[in-house]
Order: structure tokens, then C-alpha cells, then sequence
């Protein structure tokens, strides 16, 4: 992002109040290095000005008349030197709206699932429509957010940005914990943290316990949290007779201690008619403590826990989270492989930098883009010394999502020489959609009778092309606008590299990769088959093999003595498309392939084929 770009959220959720929404703008906010600066209510209860790398400002949110939120519309006219970055479609996505229609500064929508439960009028989805069609990015915390606001705003094209979690610097001994909070060694601690209301499912889960207390009697209960469902719960815990340990207001140094002294994480939370759980961050700050996890099953808590790997994710009624329960806390090991395992995954998959990477690259490309539509048609009517690149891209019933590859394509900052479609016995007719690109771009298709499969369609592509670069270009894949030249402008200024490779976006997901490494490369593939490579150097793909051809290129170049040179940016982002086995859409975790699953006597189908592909490989390449 320009260093000049600033971008401004206005929120009435921001620590020290509690709950997901004050916790994901507050970490995001750290994440991005001062770039967000955050606006809160004059109102604001306590704000801490604590050394942080960003600014936070209070300012006049509300006034006596109607409507209440009128002076948000001025403030957002106020920040017309940067981006607004909305985290309440409501009131404050509706100040931005309007705002920008009286020429005030554009504006990002953050979706959290709640906001979107209560659009349950027929004003209220009117007004959500007419908002997010205004925004220049919608943001959602989960898929499940994603697929509620697709519904409610027909084509909209969100961004995926789940929740991070920070490292538990307060990981203690669980013994010296315990003997803090007077627990012995022997007692299994359940764990609950979270805001008392209704939907959590706390009153659930003291059912559970006092079904376990006869027959597991060294068992203790531990509720962290307040709120307006607090005095029905401690009613129904007497009620049950079961002994729970109230911590109504500890700090967050207490909260991980105690997360450091339970044995199992719970919260059988359920969804209400204008309340869900659209993530759930505690489910991944308990993971990060290394404590299996037992979740609601609904909305986004799925996404937050792995079912059978990282914790259990069941109905949120009595008799399944007991059982659940029970399960665990009778299973030292079980609670031990999926403790580590959500560990695992925490750490690596859940970084802050990460998430805010991935909004900073959304508005980079948007920039970019900008910048490059009023260099488009100079581009087209001149030469360019980078016009050398030939682009084939194998296609098998991707007519939709290349009509997206081709739009991103009229949009690079330099054009390619040619670019070749080679259909691959599609049923969905994608030489139509490449007739309609034919006055913008040098584009042909090339139709096979039979399926021949993407390594022979790349392969064919390549024979019918005659520039001195070569970009395999997946029908999913979106190039950003200057992907072409910084690739191009890569090998100009390494002669000694045959490609160049960059990092990428899968969905929500960033794929970092990393310096040239042959010993690396023959433990494990990071480079994408959409690099562009020397035709002189090129080899063809091995047709006989299914998955993993681009592996198998990049170490059959490095067997040569050839070399690539890594782009530390994302150029590219492939498109999530459900369905599609044995590709980078079925991806999963890399800890979930090192799991001990000959051990367990049962192996995850994709995991067994991905494993079958791999050794494919290292047999072909003595590795």
C-alpha cells in the first residue's frame, strides 16, 4: 500500500470492552503498523492509549436529534485523505454511504455474521444492498459470513478474512498454574470463556457437567465471562448442583494462565434468530494454548475447529456435547494429538501479519489497477520491449471463471504477444467466452475431441506459440494488473534464472514462497505452475502423471543445473472453485499429512491420494 494511503476505521467496539469484534480490530490494527487508524466514540469507556504502533482518536459519534448517528456522516467527510474501513454496516456503514455520495472518501465493509442476521426487514436488506454496492471491498470473517452475504447482495465478491490469534506469551506450567488457583493435579478443568448471553450455550453445557459429575468426581467447571444471561446461569448451575468457578473479570493474563491450567476447551455456542457465532476467536486463542476444543456445530465454528483433528464440533444439544465430554476427559492421548494438532494449526495459519497482508494486497491491486487502466490503451496502441509472452491457458469447464481470467488479463500493464485457450472437451463452451475477448486481447481457442487432461493441453498450447516466454496460466487464476511485467522485469534483470515465481493468494489464503533452494525444492513444491519461464529452457510437462506436474518440472529444471528467481509479492490469486479434487482447491494443512494416520488405522481420502502423488515423484526423482 502507498505510504500515503491512510485507512480510517470508525468503531464503537475496540478494547478495553470485550467480545470478538473490539479484539479482531484491535490486533488488526497492531498488525498493520500504524496504516489503520482507529476513530472511537467520545463516549468510549476507558480507552487505553497504550504504546502501540498505531493512532486512536475519540471523536463526536452521536448527537440529541434524530437521526442519532448524523455527526458520523460528517466525520467520514472529514477523511477524505484516505480509505474508511467500516466494521458496522449499521450505523456507520450508512454515515460512509452517504458520505460518499456527497463526495466524501471511499469505504471498506467489514462482516462479522451477526450484523447480517439482523437484516431481517425488507429496509434494512434495501439499504445493505444499496451499501455494499457503494463499498470498493467487502470483507467477511469466516465462509460461512461469506455465503449469508452473498445471499443477501447477489454478486457481491467478498474477502475472506478469519480471525488471527496472537501467541500465548503466558503459556506457564500447568503444575505451578494449578497450585496457583488451588487445583490438584488430578482434577480434569473444564473451560468456558466467553460473553453470557443466551446463544453461547453455557446453560448446555452445566447440563453436561452435571451428568458427568457421579461418574468422573475430580471435575471442575471453570466459566470466565459476564454478561446479561449471568444470573439465569449461576440460578441453573444451583439448580444442577454443579460446583463452578465464577471469573467474572480477569485480565488477560489470567485468562491464559487459566487457559495453561484446563485440560478441555467448550463452548457448545448455538445460532440464534439475530445472533451467531461467525468465527469464534477463542476457540483459536484455546488451541493456541494447546487445549482440545469441543464447539457448536453452525455458522462459522467449523471453520474455527477441525472436526476429529484440532477438537470435536458437535450439535449444541446435551447428550452430544456429554458425550464429547466424556470422550475426552477419559482419553489422555486423544486430548493430547488434538491439542498439539490445533496448536499447530494456530500457529501456522492464524497470524495477524498474515490477515492484514492480504487486505493490504487487495488495495494495492485495486491501486495498481487505476493506475494502470489510463496506461492500458498506451500499452495496446505502442510497442513494448516486454511483448514476448505467450500465455496458454488449459481450460475444462471453467467458462465462467475464465471469463475473469481474461478480464484480468486486458488489464496487465504490458500485453502478451499471444494467448492461446486449449479446451479440453469442455461442456460449457469456453470458445465462446473467448470470442467475446477477441477485440481486446490476442486470444485463440483450441478445441480437443477428447479430454486429454491439463499437462497435454499445455503442452499443445506451447507448440502453437512462438514467444520467447511461456506462462501456464490455470482458467482459475486472476493475474494482478502488473503481474506480466514484474515477472518479465524478474528474469530482464536475472539472466541466470530460467523462471520467475511469485507468492499467491488461494482464496483467502496467502502462499509465501521463498528464495531458489534445490535441496528444498525435492522436500516439498511452493512454486505455482503460473511462472513465467524461458521457452528456450522449458520443458514439456509429463503427461502420464495427474497431480503434481508443476513439482515435477521445477526439479526436472533444477536436475538441469537451471535456476528460478523468487518475486516476494503476490501476483496472482486463484480462485476458489468447489469440486474441482486433486488441485490446489482440495488443500489441506501440511500438519494434517504428518499425522501418524498408519497409526490411527484410518488415512483422510485426500490425504491417501496426495501421498500416492508424492511418491509418483520421488521415485521418478530418486528423492
Amino acid at each position: 500500500m502507498q505510504p500515503d494511503l491512510k485507512l480510517y476505521c470508525l468503531t464503537m467496539d475496540y478494547p478495553p470492552m470485550r467480545g470478538g469484534v473490539a479484539r479482531y480490530l484491535s490486533n488488526l490494527a497492531e498488525a498493520s503498523g500504524g496504516q489503520i487508524k482507529l476513530i472511537v466514540p467520545l463516549e468510549h469507556p476507558g480507552i487505553e492509549f497504550r504504546d502501540s504502533s498505531f493512532e486512536i482518536r475519540r471523536a463526536k459519534f452521536w448527537w440529541s436529534g434524530w437521526p442519532k448517528w448524523l455527526p458520523l456522516i460528517k466525520r467520514c467527510l472529514e477523511l477524505k485523505d484516505g480509505i474508511i474501513f467500516v466494521s458496522h454496516v449499521v450505523p456507520v456503514g450508512t454515515a460512509a454511504w452517504i458520505s460518499s455520495i456527497l463526495g466524501g472518501p471511499q469505504y471498506i465493509i467489514l462482516f462479522h455474521g451477526t450484523d447480517l442476521q439482523r437484516m431481517r426487514t425488507r429496509w434494512k436488506r434495501w439499504l445493505l444492498r444499496r451499501i455494499c454496492r457503494k463499498a470498493i471491498k467487502l470483507v467477511v470473517n469466516s465462509q460461512a459470513t461469506a455465503k449469508a452475504l452473498k445471499t443477501l447482495v447477489p454478486g457481491s465478491d467478498p474477502l475472506v478474512l478469519t480471525p488471527g490469534v496472537l501467541p500465548n506469551s503466558v503459556q506457564g506450567d500447568k503444575r505451578l498454574v494449578r497450585q496457583k488457583f488451588g487445583i490438584s493435579e488430578q482434577t480434569k478443568v473444564i473451560l468456558s470463556v466467553c460473553r453470557l448471553v443466551e446463544r453461547k450455550g453455557v446453560d448446555t453445557l452445566l447440563q453436561a457437567v452435571a451428568g458427568l459429575q457421579d461418574v468422573t468426581p475430580d471435575l471442575e467447571l471453570v466459566i470466565i465471562g459476564q454478561g446479561p444471561y449471568s444470573f439465569q446461569l449461576h440460578q441453573l448451575a444451583e439448580l444442577l448442583k454443579v460446583q463452578v468457578r465464577w471469573v467474572e473479570d480477569a485480565s488477560d493474563q489470567e485468562v491464559k494462565e487459566w487457559y495453561s491450567a484446563a485440560d478441555v476447551f467448550c463452548l457448545p455456542s448455538r445460532e440464534a434468530l439475530d445472533d451467531v457465532e461467525g468465527f469464534g476467536i477463542v476457540f483459536l486463542e484455546a488451541a493456541m494454548a494447546g487445549l482440545p476444543v469441543i464447539a457448536g456445530r453452525g455458522w462459522g465454528t467449523e471453520e474455527a475447529v477441525v472436526d476429529d483433528v484440532t477438537g470435536l464440533v458437535v450439535p449444541p444439544d446435551v447428550e452430544h456435547v456429554t458425550g464429547a465430554l466424556d470422550k475426552l476427559l477419559n482419553n489422555d492421548q486423544l486430548r493430547r494429538q488434538l491439542g498439539e494438532a490445533g496448536k499447530a494449526r494456530a500457529i501456522k495459519d492464524f497470524k495477524w501479519e498474515d490477515r492484514w497482508e492480504m487486505l493490504k494486497a487487495q488495495l494495492e491491486a485495486r491501486s495498481s489497477k487505476l493506475d494502470s487502466d489510463s496506461r492500458f490503451e498506451i500499452q495496446r496502441s505502442g510497442d513494448s520491449r516486454f511483448d514476448d509472452i505467450a500465455v496458454v491457458i488449459p481450460c475444462w469447464n471453467h467458462a465462467k471463471i475464465l471469463e475473469r481470467t481474461l478480464e484480468a488479463m486486458c488489464h496487465q500493464t504490458i500485453q502478451p504477444k499471444e494467448i492461446v485457450v486449449v479446451d479440453n472437451n469442455s461442456n460449457d463452451n469456453p470458445g465462446d467466452v473467448v470470442e467475446r475477448f477477441k477485440s481486446r486481447l490476442p486470444v485463440s481457442c483450441v478445441i480437443y475431441k477428447e479430454k486429454q487432461g491439463a499437462p497435454a493441453s499445455r503442452n499443445e498450447g506451447a507448440r502453437l506459440t512462438n514467444a520467447s516466454f511461456l506462462l501456464f496460466l490455470d482458467a482459475d487464476v486472476e493475474l494482478k494488473p502488473e503481474a506480466l511485467e514484474v515477472m518479465r522485469a524478474a528474469l530482464d534483470q536475472h539472466p541466470e534464472a530460467t523462471f520467475a515465481y511469485s507468492d499467491f493468494f488461494w482464496g483467502h489464503k496467502l502462499f509465501k514462497g521463498r528464495d531458489w533452494d534445490p535441496e528444498a525444492l525435492k522436500r516439498m513444491n511452493w512454486i505455482h505452475t503460473s511462472s513465467l519461464i524461458r521457452r528456450e529452457a522449458w520443458v514439456p510437462f509429463d503427461e502420464s502423471l495427474k497431480r503434481f506436474q508443476d513439482w515435477d518440472l521445477w526439479l526436472t529444471l533444477a536436475e538441469q543445473g537451471k535456476k528460478g528467481v523468487w518475486i516476494p509479492k503476490a501476483l496472482f490469486k486463484v480462485t476458489e472453485a468447489a469440486g474441482r479434487k486433486g488441485k490446489i482447491s482440495s488443500w489441506l494443512p501440511a500438519f494434517v499429512h504428518r499425522m501418524p494416520w498408519p497409526i490411527l488405522g484410518w488415512m483422510p481420502g485426500e490425504v491417501k491420494r496426495y501421498k500416492e502423488a508424492e511418491n509418483i515423484i520421488k521415485q521418478k526423482h530418486h528423492l
